[in-house]
Formats: C-alpha cells, structure tokens, sequence
C-alpha cells in the first residue's frame, strides 16, 4: 500500500467517523496503527489543562482516569499552536508526580501537536510509545503536520454536528412539552411522529383521531381542509392557519410543508394543533405534590408557565420583585432546573401529561 493510499484511508477513517458514536476512536486506532504507536490520544478541553474529552482507544481505563487526576502536572502542555513537536525537545523540567506516572506507564516517548479552536478550545492530539520502542522520527512528524488541516476541518465539523444535534435534542425535548400537539405526516396523511400532547388528544379522540395509522379529523368541514393541504401544501417557508371546529372554542391549527431534504422517511406536513381552552401549566396541587413547592412558589410557577415575567408575576401576585426572585431560586432548587425557560419547559410537560 502506497503512502498516498495509507493517508487517504486514514482520512476517510477521520471524517467517515464524525457521525459515529464514539467519533474519533476508529481514527486514533487507524493513525497508532499507522505510526506504530501503542496509543493515540485525543484531548478536548477549555484552556491549556481541563479535560472535557479524552479518548485514547484500548487504553486501562485506571490508567486514563489517573491521568486525568494528575493532569495538572502534565508539562507537556501548552505547544506552539500547529506545530508538531516531541516531549523530549519540548520539556525540560518533569513534576515529581508526573515523573511518576510516566513511569508507572513506561511511556515517555511523546510526539504531538495542539490546535487551538474558537472561542478557547484547546484540542491535544498525542502520540505515545513504550520506552522499549524505538523513538518517533521525520516520517511521523511529516504525517501529523500532513494532518493538521484536516484535523481542524474535523473539528470544526464536530462541533457544529455537536451544537446542531444539541439544539434539535433541545426543541424536540422543548415542543414535545409545550401545549402544541405536534404531528408530521406523510402525502397519504399517515402518522410518521407526534409528540406527547398530540398523542394525548389522538387517544381521547373526541376531535382528533388516528385510524388505521392516519391522521383523522372528526369534523366534516375541517377534515375537508386537512386533506386540501395535503394535496398542495403550502410553499417552502410558509405556512396555513386554519381552525379546527369542535363545537366550543375552536382549535387553532398551522400547517407546513416538511423540506424534501430533511427526513428520508416520506415525511410531507407538519402539524402544529393548539387548543386555548387546555390549561398550560399542571395545577398548584400536582406542583405541591411533585416538587414539595410552597402555596407562594407554586402560584408563582404557575404565573411562569403561562406566560408571565418575572415582573409581571410579583404585580399579579402582589409581592415585592425581589420576592419572586427568592421564590424562584427555590423552585430551581426544587424542580433541578437552572434557567427559566427549563423550568418552563418542565411545567408544560408535566401539563401535557395524561392524567391516570
């Protein structure tokens, strides 16, 4: 095999392994096989030494986990940025209590680089050998420097598949709990996903229905409307608003159109169903029950869940600002959450919920 066709390999092996899970095992496995090495060791992490990630394939999970104890004596730390380099020329001066672990490790012989990505991410790629082995040489310095594009291409790519799949987990954790009954449809009107209110309302079945799989709407005039806009949905970007009778306060109903692109699963409309008369947030008494919140905090979670600010809360509630405040810090406490729109969320699933 051709040094040219080693290196195409191992980059197909870093890029092809973005969308796996682990992603970069199968990479630092190819490139120690490549340099002879006995571990690659990839690092993650804000600043010079916290660790946010470590991955080093077929590495003694103690021996990783006491790395990370004494990683704050780790000299080999901090290199020029893009620049391959080897702890021996690099260090001068080893710490006692890393001197030690290095030779626990038998493992001094350490070639590697530091890419720094924004804002303050410090990423170490490291190259080890056991002292037996010879020491690393021009053609695995030439690799890494050969790598060190492609790696910050890598990831960079990481990280926006990181923070897109983080935001989707988050909306559809977030819409799955709001008061939105949410279904995705196909061009026949079968049911591919709803959420837990859409769900809720499909099994009353007093307005909507699921029959056979498909989405049924049990009033003429509107199922009459469902099925116009599966047939010409609306353009790419817009939207239909539309009514749902049920013979009191209507439901409000949006409807769009899913892009071709984004599932390959047939995926053709999506449904968004509200009904006004459905309370938002859980009643004080589940709330009191649940999160062992106070009558003042309970009625103050309630204001929140629907809708309310914090200052407008404190006027409805006739109590100081710095009341609620308090107040919400309790309930954070309580309910595990950390920021308002958290708790917001938490309130509105537990408002969806069916009852038992």
């Amino acid at each position: 095999m051709s040094d040219d066709t080693a290196f195409a390999d191992l980059l197909q092996t870093l890029y092809g392994g973005l969308t796996r899970s682990p992603p970069w095992e199968d990479f630092l496995r190819a490139l120690a096989a490549i340099t002879n090495t006995t571990f690659a060791t990839l690092l993650i992490g804000r600043g010079h030494a916290r660790i946010d990630a470590h991955v080093t394939p077929g590495a003694d999970p103690e021996r990783t986990q006491e790395y990370q104890r004494i990683s704050q004596a780790d000299p080999f730390v901090g290199l020029p940025e893009g620049q391959v380099v080897s702890f021996r020329d690099f260090v001068h001066h080893v710490p006692a209590r890393f001197r030690d672990w290095l030779d626990v490790a038998r493992s001094s012989e350490i070639l590697g680089v530091d890419l720094h990505r924004p804002p303050d991410v410090a990423v170490r790629l490291r190259l080890t050998r056991e002292d037996s082995q010879t020491q690393f040489g021009d053609a695995e310095r030439a690799l890494l420097e050969r790598l060190i594009p492609h790696l910050r291409i890598a990831l960079d790519l990481h990280a926006r598949l990181t923070i897109t799949q983080a935001e989707s987990q988050l909306f559809s954790s977030a819409m799955a709990g709001l008061a939105v009954a949410t279904l995705i449809l196909d061009r026949e009107g079968r049911i591919l996903r709803r959420n837990a209110l859409a769900t809720q309302m499909l099994e009353e079945g007093s307005i909507i229905a699921e029959q056979h799989g498909s989405f049924e709407v049990r009033t003429g005039s509107s199922a009459a409307t469902i099925n116009r806009i599966l047939s010409s949905p609306p353009p790419q970007g817009e939207e239909i608003l539309f009514e749902i009778a049920t013979g009191g306060t209507p439901l409000h109903a949006r409807a769009r159109a899913v892009p071709s692109s984004a599932y390959a699963d047939g995926a053709w409309l999506a449904l968004f169903i509200a009904d006004p008369s459905r309370p938002v947030g859980p009643s004080e008494e589940i709330l009191r029950d649940r999160f062992h919140l106070t009558r003042a905090e309970s009625g103050l979670a309630l204001h929140l869940a629907q809708g309310a600010t914090l200052a407008d809360a404190a006027d409805a509630l006739g109590i100081a600002y710095n009341t609620t405040r308090s107040h919400l810090r309790a309930i954070f406490a309580k309910t595990n959450t950390h920021r308002q729109v958290e708790l917001i969320t938490l309130l509105r699933t537990i408002a969806s919920e069916p009852e038992i």
